[in-house]
């Protein structure tokens, strides 16, 4: 026991020691050989990124999201002043466009003092199909022409949704209409009057078919499609049927080019009717050339004049802040090569 521990013990410690002595050296004088150098380094030049003209389909359409809308109430207004005499329909009751609704009663007339005035009657109607929801006038109120008498609660429908202004450049040939998706609902269906832009508030006159006046005629609401705003819309049928509030897709089929000339809608400074591209020449340098254009799907345009099939162009218009460089938005920052 004495010499195992004046004898082995220390040797042991020693081996030990030892070991670890040698294991820091190898950590610190015989490190793993760094990486060779990549060999880049900065050079402050825009690396440029080449794209070829080609052929290709191009699929214009728009897929929108949004909600089914009921129209807005329409105001029954009186069309002749006068005293109210007679309500054909309660409120509450479902009506059609051009059913009677209220009746004025006046006079005309009676300016001689031989002459008596004659009484008229005028029927004025429903503007729109719906439910009465009002009336603001009772029995023997006198009226003036153009006085709110009722209001229709409307029972049609459109589906609204939203487009940004640059996707309105996609529909400047405006399609009539688009189609409507219900999730859970009925089958995808045609939606017709398609309109860009807030509508106009046209509020259609009260008929009547008294003796004092003809049958007046309806205005409906414009149906144009070349509005500035930000909504787009379009009228469900009257056979489909929708509520108030349900959400919807639509989509909207501006066109398809087929078998035709596309470079990425990044090569392209100015997307409607014209643009500039930028062509790489027999030296490597890019020349500005300028094309005209055709439809887009967002990621390709159609070019209809202006470049030959096989043709280099610079995939990113310079100075473009969709570039390489940029963090999908931003000036280009210095470039690096080998």
């Amino acid at each position: 026991m004495r010499v195992f521990r004046k004898v082995v013990l220390p040797l042991v410690w020693v081996a030990i020691f030892s070991v670890i002595a040698v294991s820091l050296a190898v950590l610190a004088f015989d490190s793993p050989p760094k990486p060779a150098g990549s060999g880049v380094k900065p050079n402050g030049e825009i690396p440029v990124s080449n794209t070829t003209v080609e052929r290709g389909t191009v699929e214009n359409v728009l897929e929108l999201h949004g909600t089914i809308v009921v129209d807005p109430p329409v105001s029954a207004k009186a069309a002749h002043e006068g005293v109210i005499n007679h309500f054909f329909v309660p409120a509450g009751a479902k009506v059609k466009k051009g059913d009677n609704l209220f009746q004025v009663k006046f006079e005309e007339g009676g300016d001689d003092e031989d002459s008596k005035p004659t009484t008229r009657y005028f029927n004025s109607v429903a503007p729109k199909d719906g439910k009465v929801s009002s009336f603001t006038k009772e029995l023997d109120d006198t009226v003036a022409k153009g006085d709110v008498v009722g209001s229709i609660r409307q029972s049609s429908f459109r589906a609204t949704g939203s487009i940004t202004p640059l996707d309105q450049y996609r529909l400047i040939k405006m399609p009539k209409s688009a189609t409507v998706s219900i999730d859970g609902g009925p089958e995808p269906f045609t939606c017709g009057d398609l309109t860009i832009g807030a509508a106009e508030t046209t509020e259609p006159p009260s008929g009547g078919f008294g003796d004092a006046a003809e049958e007046p005629e309806f205005r409906d609401e414009p149906s144009g499609g070349e509005g500035g705003g930000d909504a787009i819309s379009c009228r469900v049928p009257a056979d489909i049927r929708v509520f108030n509030g349900l959400t919807m897709t639509m989509e909207v089929d501006a066109g398809t080019a087929e078998d035709v000339l596309v470079v990425p809608v990044t090569a392209v400074r100015g997307l409607v009717d014209s643009g500039t591209v930028w062509v790489t020449g027999d030296d490597g340098e890019p020349v500005e050339r300028a094309v005209s254009l055709g439809i887009s799907d967002g990621n390709v345009v159609e070019i209809t004049k202006g470049l030959k099939e096989g043709e280099s162009v610079l995939e990113f218009v310079p100075g473009d802040d969709s570039g390489p460089g940029g963090e999908g938005k931003g000036e280009f920052v210095e470039g690096y090569a080998e």
